[in-house]
Order: structure tokens, then sequence, then C-alpha cells
């Protein structure tokens, strides 16, 4: 089919061309929206082709048109003097506005068309007395472009997932593709496809393993690349469960954090499932899941279990019962510090998480009541000979009968009662690691005790993460350890990317990987990317690292083709070459020139850096030396594999160039019989 807006496009050729199989392909590349149609017009337009003595050239069989445009039809008649009609669709075109326009130049005859629209999709014929000729015109509409691309997505196994792209045009033909391969709407029990104005979207409800891959939406103007990783559900644990030590009447609350707010989950004592009553409670708000029970009595000491539901694993704990007994003392008994029956030493640290509630609870005796003191850093000194009382250094808190009488930090509790005094911190942060000492005292005496307190957190993050090199669709990426690790030893690390343009970060590994080089695969040559990286201690997961560089997977180029010697003196040579097969997706940086003496292997540069060119002169080489010359061709990626001369070559001058001197009687075609014997003397210098 002819069309005048495009002369290199001719859909109708095209078309006659091709095998039926293909003609839904090259409907959708070219815009044609009714090829049932069309196919039927054109070989009605085929049938009646025959010889006319009215018109010297007659109408294309066919023409096509962009909507919007306009379009010239000519015909040339026999008679110059002779009147033509034009009909569309059989009714007859009257001359009225600008839509149409008529003209006669010679024996040409024309229709002009203006601004051209879906109505005018039809038949139109010019006549000439009783002859008439007739094409069909087809109005189609501009390419189809994507104006918002696909996004790389990361779900788990089970979970909903809907890729959405946005089309310049609404009503427009899209294609679905996975892994090259078309999704058609036989598949409708896996996918869904869904149009929302100029919104397209392929929608699968419960996303299996299988589903990963790349999927690809194709318009007539344009494509759109995402990928899809699909992963298995794991748990995580944010927060276990930790033994408890607790007190006659007193309250214990056990407490974990997942990373799934709607796994449920079953509490046990001793192997035995624990029920709700007056004194138990079990409470799930969020990701969070609460065992509390109140007044603790004896019978409650035994080991707890937190299970999930779905998942072949438990976290467990202790529950200790503390009795402690303090025997009747007389009056003016001097105070005591009880840190054994906290089952601690001298040398016991306390470990808290940042962010938890540090409490300190140290049983103590003495009569009367004893005045306790909490200092952090040096201890509260002891009274001198003098009855003066040394200052504390650092933070320093006092209670008397009960009653605080000094207080640092809001953060900072203190509290007094019956045979204990109790120390909190809402909210315990690294700098509230250190030394506690306690000093309890009475008219009868004093005791002091310290309580090591090391905080815990997470680590630092990491510095931004370096490219050490690229492949086709790999990187090797490389970082250094956090300056701080929370306390606790660096498990692993986990890493993510994302598209340069793009607001979603992908995870590359759910487990900790233990190592700080790391290859990740599985991208798109010539797309950009960053990186990023978290540090996991026993703690939890740090803030993010600064992204990497921006950087692009290329691999190198083929090797350069065709090298040869061009020319050679005493002391200089020149060599050439063609540019590679495979360039890739990055550009062409230029070439390398190496040589190397035979018999060695020491490649030396021909010129510092690169040439663009793709041939070189070396010059000042020592006559008589034979070297090996290569080439390699250099990307983003690096050089690519060196194209090397076969044999050595000498550097000295060529004389005279070899020459044939081929005979008069050589250059007509011989006959000879078979059997008979052929000596062909060819001369040459």
């Amino acid at each position: 089919m002819h069309m005048n807006t495009d002369p290199d496009v001719d859909v109708w050729n095209i078309l006659s061309h091709a095998p039926a199989s293909e003609y839904e392909k090259i409907a959708f590349q070219y815009g044609i929206t009714d090829l049932r149609g069309m196919l039927k017009r054109l070989k009605k337009m085929k049938k009646e082709e025959k010889k006319s003595e009215a018109f010297l050239k007659k109408l294309d069989p066919a023409y096509q048109v962009l909507k919007g445009h306009k379009i010239k039809l000519a015909v040339e008649v026999a008679n110059e003097d002779v009147e033509v009609k034009w009909f569309k669709n059989g009714q007859e075109i009257q001359k009225s506005g600008s839509k149409y326009i008529f003209e006669s130049v010679g024996n040409m005859r024309y229709l002009t068309i203006n601004h051209c629209s879906l109505a005018d999709d039809a038949a139109y014929t010019c006549v000439v007395g009783d002859e008439k000729c007739t094409t069909e015109l087809f109005v189609t509409e501009p390419p189809v472009t994507i104006v918002k691309n696909l996004e790389d997505q990361m779900v788990m196994k089970g979970e909903r997932v809907e890729l959405e792209c946005e089309v310049s045009e609404e009503g427009a033909t899209v294609k679905w593709e996975k892994d090259g391969v078309e999704l058609t709407r036989d598949e409708s029990l896996k996918y869904r496809f869904k149009k929302d104005g100029c919104k397209h979207m392929l929608i699968i409800n419960e996303a299996s393993k299988e589903d990963g891959g790349h999927y690809k939406v194709k318009t007539n103007g344009g494509e759109s690349v995402a990928e899809l990783l699909v992963q298995e559900k794991e748990l995580e644990i944010y927060q276990s469960i930790a033994d408890l030590t607790v007190k006659a009447k007193d309250q214990a609350v056990f407490k974990c954090e997942v990373s799934d707010e709607n796994v449920r989950g079953t509490w046990y004592k001793n192997g035995v499932e624990v029920k709700p009553d007056n004194r138990t409670n079990i409470s799930h708000i969020g990701r969070i899941h609460k065992l509390t029970i109140d007044e603790v009595k004896p019978e409650d000491e035994g080991d707890y279990t937190f299970v999930p539901d779905g998942y072949a694993f438990n976290l467990s704990a202790k529950l200790n019962f503390l009795e402690v007994k303090i025997d009747y003392v007389p009056r003016q008994d001097p105070p005591k510090i009880h840190l054994d029956c906290m089952g601690r030493t001298a040398d016991s640290t306390i470990i808290v998480v940042a962010g938890n509630k540090l409490r300190l609870d140290v049983p103590i005796t003495g009569d009367p009541a004893p005045t306790v003191i909490w200092t952090k850093g040096e201890k509260a000194s002891s009274v001198r000979p003098d009855g003066e009382e040394n200052a504390g250094h650092s933070a320093c808190w006092t209670l008397n009968d009960g009653e605080v009488i000094t207080e640092g930090d809001g953060r900072v509790h203190v509290e007094s009662t019956k045979g204990h005094c109790i120390f909190t911190i809402e909210g315990a942060e690294r700098q509230d690691e250190g030394v506690y000492s306690v000093v309890v005292r009475n008219p009868a005496g004093e005791d002091t005790a310290d309580i090591n307190v090391k905080v815990v957190d997470v680590p630092d993050p990491p510095q931004a993460p370096k490219i050490l090199s690229l492949g086709e669709d790999s990187c090797i990426v490389q970082w250094e350890t956090p300056h701080f690790d929370g306390g606790e030893p660096i498990i692993g690390y986990v890493l993510e990317r994302k598209k340069l343009r793009s607001y979603r970060w992908m995870r590359l590994n759910f487990d900790p990987y233990p190592e700080t080089t790391y290859e990740a695969r599985r991208m798109i040559e010539g797309m950009t990317y960053e990186m990023r990286v978290y540090a996991v201690n026993s703690i939890g997961m740090s803030h993010h690292s600064p992204a990497s560089q921006p950087f692009v997977p290329v691999a190198p180029t083929s090797e350069p083709i065709g090298l040869h010697v061009e020319d050679i003196s005493d002391t200089s040579i020149t060599l050439k070459w063609r540019a590679p097969e495979r360039v890739g997706a990055a550009e062409l940086e230029g070439y390398g020139v190496e040589y190397c003496k035979e018999g060695t292997d020491e490649w030396v540069p021909a010129i510092q850096g690169l040439t663009e060119r793709s041939s070189m002169t070396i010059k000042n080489l020592s006559t008589g030396d034979k070297l090996l010359f290569r080439v390699r061709a250099y990307n983003m990626a690096g050089p690519s594999p060196p194209a090397v001369l076969a044999q050595p070559v000498t550097i000295r001058e060529i004389m005279q160039r070899p020459k044939i001197w081929l005979p008069r009687n050589l250059r007509q075609t011989l006959i000879k019989k078979v059997g008979e014997s052929v000596n062909i003397m060819i001369p040459f210098q």
C-alpha cells in the first residue's frame, strides 16, 4: 500500500509479500486497528484493476495517512479538457469549505483532503464519463509511546503483583511479554490485563517463584522492561524474648517482634500451651507479641516459648523466680548491698539494647533505712575524717527515705522501696554505657557496689560502596566495615540496588552476606544503577549507606578485525584494522596498540592513551627487530580481547613490492582435454 506521508513505509507491499501468520504483527507495528476490513478492501481493489482509455494513470490501489495530516490523491487523464468528479463511498464530494481542494493542472487532476480524521477512512473514486478508478484511503493514528515506564518489583511468594505503565493515547493496544514470550488472553487464569484510560496493568494475584523474570510491555512506538523478583516468605526476628528474673508480686513481661504483622502465634510454658486468665494476658499488636504475668508466684518459674504459626522454629526464654530473704536484724544495722541475690558478681555486666529501658533493681538492707546515692563515672567517695563528703564526678542521684534529693537527666528515675533501690533510664543511649556505682549509708555505716552497663545497638551504616568492575549484566561491589559495630560483632550485610531514575530499591539478599565484596547479577546491559549496603549484627540492621556512584553494566567489545601491515620502513610500521563486530551498549572509547620483541612477553604501548583512528604509524623502532603487534578496543568495561598479527614482523624497508607479470596467453581461458597435463609458468619479481 502506498503511503504518501512516509514513502519509506509501503504497508500494502509488505502485506502482499508477507505470510498470513505475520499479518497481526504487521498491523500492530503500523497501527492498523481493522486488519480484516483492510485486507478485504485491498482484495476488492486488486480485482477491479483493468486497462482504461480515459486515464493515463489511475489512482494507486491504496493510500495511508496519519490522523491529523493531509493527503493528495492524483490521476492523469487522457484529455486535458475533460471534467472529473470525485466520490467518497459512492457519494459525490461537493466543493465546500477548506476540507476538500480540487485542482486541475494540464492532464493532472488532484483531490486534497485536509486534517484527515478516522471519518475520512473510506473508498474514493474519480469518474471520467463512463470510466472510473477507485482507491482505498486508510487513516491511521500516530505511534503510541510509553510516557511512564514499568518499575522493578520485589514481592514475597503469594503476594499480589501489579505492573503498570502509561501510554500516550487512550484505548491503545499493547502487548505484554515475559522473558521474550508473549502473554495472551488464553492465560487469563494466571494473568489479568487491565486498561484505565492511558494506564495499562498486568496483574498477578498470587505470585509464585516461576513468575520471577523480565516483563516487557510493547506498543507500536516503544517498549519498557521491568524485573520481578519473587522471594520465599522468611520471617525475620526483630527482637527475641529474653530471660527474666522476677521477685514475688512483680510483673513479668515476655516480648518479641517479628517482621510480619499478620503472623499469629502460641505461647507455651514447659511445653504446655499458656491460656489467658486473671493474672496472664496475651496480646498481639502489629508485629509485637507479648505475654504478661501479673503478681508473679514461685509456680510461674519455668521455660516459656513463643511459636509463630506456620513456621518451624520458636523463641524461648526462662523465667527465674527471685525470693529475697532478709533476716531480722537489730536496729542500727549497717547497710548492705546484696548483689549476690541478683545472681550477679562485682564483675558482671548488664547488657541493654539501645532504645530499651535500663532498670537496675538492687536489694539492700539496713536499719534505719539507708540513704542511697547513685553515680555514673567515678564512685561517690566515703565520708572524709573531717565529716565532709567528696563530690562524686559525673552524674549523681541521691535518695533519702525514698525521697529524691538530687536528680540529673530527665530520662533517669530513681526510687527506693522497702529492701530495694531502683535506678531506671528510659530509652537507653550509647552514652549511658559505663560503670554505675551505688552507695548506701546510715548512721551504722555504708556499703558500695559497682554495676557495669553495656549498651548495644545496631551498627553504624557502612560508607558508600564502590564498584570495582562491570560485566554485561553484573558488577563487583565492595564496601568498608562500619566505624562502630553497635557493641556486637557484625554478622553480615544486606545489599540493595535500583535504577537511577527509579524510586524503588530492590533487596539482593535476605540472609546476611558475611563478606565485604559481592557480585550482583541479573542487571540489564546499558541501564544505569546505584547500590547501597546495610550492616547487620545480633541487635538488628543499620541504616542504609549512601548510594554508590551511578554505574552502567557493560561488557567489553569483541576484538578488532582485519589487523594487517599497511606499510613498513627501517624505523617505522603502519598498521590498519577495522572496528569490532560487537561494540555493545557502551560507546567505543578508542584503541590501544602494543608491541613486544619476539621471544619476550613484555608488551610496550605504542602511544600513551588511546587512539580513535583505525590505523597507526609506530615510529622510532630499531632496524632488524622482529616484533609482534596487537590491538585492543576499549569501552567503559575495559579492553577487548586482542587482535594479534599471526607472525612477527621484521622492521626493515621493502625496496620493491612483489609483483606478478601475467603473460597475455594466460589472460584467456585455457581449455584442456581430460587426461592432458597442465603446466602454467607465471613470472614474478
